[in-house]
């Protein structure tokens, strides 16, 4: 599974090239106060990485939930993935990084 391409930003960590992405529009998720994924992905499309940071956008949460995604908080949270055993590079199905967990399923 890939990334859809538009609107993704790029960040490079240890000299790999990974992708990120941040809806623009509120998700319906979000706005029944559903945490948002975000998802990470290396350059070569392997395995992809959703990660869980209580960034949610609905009416509830407010404005300064959204400054807290900065590319200091994904490159913190990509290294803290691999440390834990993502396999960026392996084909398969998506990881998931909650607090300091990583889960084959979210749950």
């Amino acid at each position: 599974m890939a990334i859809s391409k538009k609107g993704l930003r790029a960040i490079v960590v240890e000299d790999e090239t990974f992708y990120w992405k941040v809806r623009r529009k509120v998700s319906h998720n979000e706005g029944h106060n559903v945490e948002y994924a975000i998802p990470i992905q290396h350059e070569s499309e392997g395995r992809l990485l959703f990660v869980y940071v209580g960034f949610c956008r609905s009416e509830d949460y407010g404005r300064e939930s959204i400054a807290s995604i900065s590319p200091k908080l994904i490159r913190r949270k990509i290294l803290e993935g691999i440390a834990l055993g993502w396999d960026f590079r392996a084909n398969g199905a998506a990881v998931y990084l909650i607090g300091d967990v990583l889960k084959n399923k979210c749950q």
